[in-house]
């Protein structure tokens, strides 16, 4: 049915054809809309807003949840050639202030029951209940109508409390252009009926459950927004109601997967298949979701800006879970701007990110359904204009060989929330406005039921006795309710790239334990070791330690002396694999690794080591050693510092305590051994072992305590640990692999 291309003619001409059938059927309201009471209440409703004043550009905002009255009154704004400004009547004061200064309304309606804040207005909020009391008895203005495809007629803002005003124009044209599609797509028919739990506020509810039914004649069945109160319900609407089009996000499809183990008794005889929008879908809960309710879904992809969808799957070809789609060809143009794609700590990659990017760039789409500006934002509208008219999305994709889009990630700083786009940066300017906050930097974080969560990393004053509870609150305070943080990270510093710009790829890891995860994997890399670290859980809270406070992770390393008085090739061949083992693990740079080598030179005494020799080793060594980073300490010096002597220790080795201790030695006759092969000048290896094995067990008190979240590198195997300081420990081959003699032993 050719119904005309305006949105008034395309319900009119429905009213006409089908005047009995169920357009809209709100259950609260307990009677169902007819196409044609709908097309008198819309009629109805453009008299009452010429009696208020408004006229072409105006604008009437409409704080609602998901009344019915919104498809009415978006026809009514159509004919008056004025802008329906739906909006979240549960958003904090200062958003709803902010997006009323910047819209200026000629009128504003509220939704019965919901309740704003003081607004300096021309006129007093009016509520849908006397609305539709004024509207009982007014005749309709036919005549005057004067819908034109080209107006406003919908504007839905996302500006936040900043002030910052960014509101998206749609026109007639661009709403029915995409409704249509849509329904041509998807062979919607007048027996179709859909559910609508998503809030008409949002674009993807207006669109899906509201314009898309509305251009082919269907009907809608409006129930309560979608929560965990109703949600055990959903499947028993659905049937009750006869549902054929279920409109879901991700995170309803979660949650119904979560509720809803064993499927649905009976099955679903009435349903077609389900639409999913507003943010990405993973493959498996996709696939899950088709498997356990029978119920194909059809994901689709756009913006606001874009009307609704762009993008969506198929409905005629083989089911692929790893795309988003074909293009709406005969309303947009798609195509990928490579040279807009990847840049760097910008990107922010999502599941479809492959390690080669060189196919990928940013999404950009052109078409009748592409909306003409931001509100009073010519500026903001150049930025995301290319110059041959493409919108620029922000978005990064591909096309592969069968002309379907893969969405990989995203250039701009935006978080899905139950379907809801929510800018980051509205949060950080909140957050950063705390006195004690120093830097701050929100992220969303993967979650199966709501998409994303949101969480602030913060980095507060050193003297600050902030705790993430007080800083939740007092984002609060200043947010609307579906920007509050799920969580507040306090961090030592936020991760940076080269640049000084946040990494927000290795914040997102780090937040979510994924990067302390990758770090300890290279400590623990096989490449490297000769054993399994000795407490891997302590290792894995240091590294995790290190970086949220945003410090270097501390390693400790002994550096012996053996029979050259020069640095040999054994010697860089080991110090450079000591580099490169902690070049592996510098996932941060704030918290990357830092080694310490501790130069034994109290050992080396006791070897019979002359002095000489000794300092030239440890003066190349030294050298070697700091010009790759590592630092270096005498052993000699942290023993004077803690009050111990060679003297002191000889002279302990005479009590029966150590005397004792050395008798229970298991590994007595190796270490004799050891020290025989090592020993110069002397005969008496198992005087130097017994001078070794107590001056390691006094050092290791000593070290432990100095050293104390610290990691240690051995060379041993696990069995010497009772030589060694009793921190965790990784166990490494010296300077090769396979390899387990010490490098300044290796003539």
């Amino acid at each position: 049915m050719n119904a005309g291309c305006t949105l008034d003619e395309v319900l009119k001409a429905w009213a006409e054809a089908q005047p009995e059938a169920p357009f809209l059927v709100p259950l609260d309201a307990g009677a169902q809309i007819t196409y044609r009471e709908a097309w008198v209440h819309a009629q109805a409703l453009a008299a009452y807003l010429k009696e208020l004043g408004v006229d072409r550009k105006d604008r009437v905002l409409f704080a609602t949840r998901n009344h019915w009255m919104t498809f009415p009154l978006l026809i009514a704004c159509a004919q008056r050639r004025a802008t329906l400004v739906p909006i979240d009547p549960d958003l904090h004061r200062n958003t709803i202030t902010h997006i009323a200064r910047d819209a200026a309304p000629a009128v504003v309606i509220v939704e019965e029951g919901a309740k704003l804040p003081k607004l300096s207005l021309k006129r007093h909020p009016i509520s849908t209940a006397e609305v539709l009391e004024a509207c009982a008895g007014l005749a309709p203005v036919e005549e005057e109508a004067q819908a034109n495809p080209e107006d406003v007629t919908l504007m839905i803002f996302t500006s936040g409390t900043s002030g910052g005003s960014k509101a998206v124009m749609l026109t007639g044209e661009n709403l029915l252009a995409n409704a249509r599609a849509l329904a041509r797509r998807y062979a919607v028919n007048p027996s179709d009926r859909f559910l609508c739990v998503l809030p008409t506020y949002h674009m993807n509810a207006m669109m899906i459950t509201g314009l898309v039914p509305l251009a082919a004649g269907a009907s809608t069945i409006l129930s309560g927004l979608f929560g965990f109160k109703n949600a055990k319900r959903y499947w028993e609407r659905v049937k009750a109601h006869e549902v054929t089009v279920c409109s879901l996000v991700p995170s309803i499809m979660a949650m119904l997967l979560r509720l809803f183990p064993e499927g649905i008794e009976g099955g679903l005889p009435r349903a077609r298949f389900a639409f999913c929008g507003a943010a990405p879908l993973s493959a498996e809960t996709w696939r899950s979701f088709e498997e356990r309710f029978g119920l194909p879904v059809y994901q689709g992809y756009g913006l606001t800006e874009t009307t609704c969808w762009a993008v969506s799957s198929p409905p005629d070809q083989p089911r692929r879970y790893d795309t988003v789609g074909a293009p709406l060809s005969e309303v947009c143009d798609v195509i990928i701007d490579a040279g807009r794609g990847p840049r760097g700590e910008d990107v922010v990659l999502g599941d479809a990110a492959s390690e080669d990017l060189s196919g990928v760039g940013e999404v950009l789409i052109r078409g009748s359904v592409v909306s003409p500006g931001y509100y009073k934002n010519k500026k903001l509208t150049r930025e995301h204009t290319s110059p041959d008219g493409y919108f620029t999305t922000g978005d990064l994709g591909f096309f592969d060989d069968e002309g379907l889009l893969h969405i990989t990630g995203r250039l701009k700083d935006i978080i899905i929330k139950n379907g809801i786009n929510i800018p980051a940066g509205e949060v950080d300017a909140q957050l950063s406005a705390h006195p004690s906050v120093q830097a701050c930097k929100t992220v969303g974080v993967p979650d199966p039921l709501v998409g994303e969560r949101i969480v602030s990393a913060c980095v507060v004053e050193p003297a600050a006795t902030l705790s993430p509870h007080d800083l939740k609150s007092w984002a609060q305070g200043r947010l609307s309710k579906h920007m509050w943080p799920d969580a507040v990270e306090i961090l030592g510093a936020l991760p940076c790239g080269a640049t000084g710009k946040v990494a927000v790829r290795q914040l997102r890891k780090l937040i979510s334990g994924e990067l302390g995860e990758e770090v300890y994997a290279s400590l623990n890399s096989w490449k490297y070791k000769r054993a399994q670290p000795s407490d891997p859980e302590r290792i894995r809270d240091l590294v995790e330690a290190a970086l949220r406070h945003g410090r270097p992770l501390e390693l400790l390393a002994y550096w012996g002396c053996g029979e050259r008085s020069e640095v040999g090739p054994y010697d860089t061949l080991a110090l450079q694999r000591l580099r490169d083992y902690m070049h592996d693990a510098r996932y941060v740079e704030q918290a990357a690794p830092r080694l310490t080598l501790i130069f034994t030179d109290v050992h080396a005494r006791n070897n019979r080591i002359p002095t000489a020799r000794m300092e030239s080793y440890r003066a190349g060594v030294l050298e070697h050693a700091e010009a790759l980073g590592m630092p270096m300490l005498r052993l000699s010096d942290l023993w004077a510092e803690a009050g111990l002597s060679e003297e002191q220790i000889r002279a302990e080795l005479e009590t029966t305590e150590c005397e004792a201790a050395w008798s229970a030695c298991a590994f007595k006759d190796q270490l004799i051994a050891q020290a025989g092969k090592h020993l110069e000048g002397s005969s008496d290896a198992e005087g130097a072992a017994r001078f070794y094995f107590h001056a390691c067990a006094r050092e290791s008190k000593v070290l432990a305590a100095r050293f104390s979240d610290s990691i240690f590198i051995s060379y041993n195997h696990p069995d010497f640990d009772f030589l060694l300081p009793p921190l965790p420990k990784v166990y490494l081959h010296s300077y090769k692999e396979g390899t387990s003699v010490k490098p300044w032993f290796k003539s």
